[in-house]
């Protein structure tokens, strides 16, 4: 019996070149684990043709063009434990997507913005931006090449283990990364094999104080690659192993005299793959992370790891996704860095055939080294998208996060906030 994978370039871009999104940690380094064989399909990638957009033709390719536009309300517009303000703000995302028709290899090309606009606190206001590249290049039936280029400017969420604290401008940084994935199958066998390289570049911020913060000691630039060896025991069911390498340099030291975080990391992950149709799909690897700092003035973090994403079909209606990871990131300006441990679930229900409802809980937990201190971040979320035809949706989102702290230092002991957004969208 020969065992094959079917890996879809949808699947596959969506995994190793994610869209932008507020993170619990700004730092993304981990190459994933891909796993769909094209068994199963979720409530959100289903195919509705009747309000998929068609986008516009252009020789061999199609441009799919859309703007969202969602007024909204935060009840904590600073994210601060005290003096809380709250604030209207409508949010505009500007997007335009060309992706290739051809018969073999793809490529695709994709600019968009993240706008908000806030009614009276207009420190807060954002400019966010993103230019993205993704090919990929079929060098047999067996054998595939892909490609991803993108720079973005994007903000930092006070709710992360690494921002800094008491600002009153969001934090800004630019991110540019290349990154790649090559996916070699045979027999029984799968091999891939990934690397990335990705500079940012923290920008200054005010602070709640009046002065200006400089983030030029956050500069790094981050090598990482990976490689994993996967064994298909049956025909949806495969176990595999993964190493991966990441290599850290700061631009700058730390403060006059104090040394910076350069550091290498290896981590070394078993797990088990799935894809049986109409029932379950996903990952779950398990295993061993080391830190280690060049400069002695840093402790450095080891521990148990582990990575996985399980979506369970409930029925062809509901999806339910399970989703966990224990990671290393960076801290903002004291210790080595902290272990990030989060666990979340997501569930996608189709209500109607053109009214998809959402709803998400996630729960964190940042320990930090160098200092004794963890701090806790529940997230809880829920929305539904409308879709009126092929040129128009609406969507509604409510959000709610909470960290809790048990040290004084940083954001304060609690600081929570709350969000909605309701709007519209345009894609022809």
């Amino acid at each position: 019996m020969t065992f094959r994978f079917c890996s879809p370039i949808a699947a596959i871009g969506a995994t190793i070149f994610p869209a932008i999104a507020m993170a619990q940690s700004t730092i993304d380094t981990v190459v994933p684990i891909i796993y769909d064989r094209g068994r199963n399909v979720s409530v959100t990638e289903r195919a509705r043709p009747e309000t998929n957009p068609v986008g516009l033709p252009a020789g061999g390719f199609t441009i799919f063009p859309s703007l969202d536009v969602q007024p909204g309300y935060s009840d904590n517009v600073y994210q601060t434990p005290d003096d809380r303000q709250g604030d209207f703000f409508v949010s505009a995302t500007p997007r335009v997507l060309a992706r290739s028709n051809w018969s073999r290899n793809s490529l695709q090309v994709e600019g968009s913005g993240n706008l908000i606009r806030y009614a009276t606190e207009t420190p807060r206001n954002q400019n966010g931006w993103q230019v993205a590249a993704r090919g990929r290049y079929d060098a047999g039936s067996n054998l595939t090449l892909n490609l991803g280029v993108d720079t973005a400017r994007l903000f930092e969420s006070q709710f992360s283990g690494a921002a800094v604290t008491d600002v009153r401008s969001p934090t800004p940084y630019q991110r540019s990364q290349a990154r790649f994935l090559t996916d070699a199958r045979f027999a029984r066998f799968r091999v891939v094999a990934a690397g990335a390289y990705a500079d940012y570049d923290f920008h200054s911020v005010d602070t709640l104080a009046g002065a200006i913060l400089s983030q030029e000691n956050r500069d790094r630039r981050i090598a990482s690659g990976a490689v994993q060896l996967e064994y298909g025991v049956t025909p949806d069911t495969g176990v595999f192993a993964q190493l991966t390498y990441t290599d850290t340099k700061y631009d700058r030291v730390l403060a006059p005299g104090v040394a910076n975080r350069d550091s290498t990391e290896y981590r070394l992950l078993g797990g088990i793959t799935l894809d049986i149709a109409a029932l379950v799909r996903g990952t779950f690897g398990a295993g061993y992370i080391d830190r280690k700092f060049d400069s002695a003035l840093y402790q450095d973090v080891k521990g148990f790891s582990f990575d996985g994403r399980i979506e369970y079909f409930l029925s062809g209606l509901t999806t339910i996704t399970l989703s966990g990871s224990r990671d290393i990131q960076d801290a903002s300006a004291t210790g080595s860095g902290f272990f990030t441990t989060m666990g979340a679930v997501r569930a996608d229900h189709e209500l109607l055939r053109n009214l998809l409802l959402n709803a998400t809980a996630s729960l964190s937990e940042d320990k930090f080294f160098g200092f004794d201190g963890k701090a806790r971040v529940t997230r809880l979320s829920g929305g539904a998208t409308y879709l009126t035809n092929r040129m128009f949706s609406a969507k509604l989102d409510l959000s709610y996060a909470r960290r809790k702290n048990d040290f004084a230092a940083g954001n304060g002991t609690t600081l929570s906030e709350f969000r909605l957004l309701a709007g519209i969208s345009v894609h022809p």
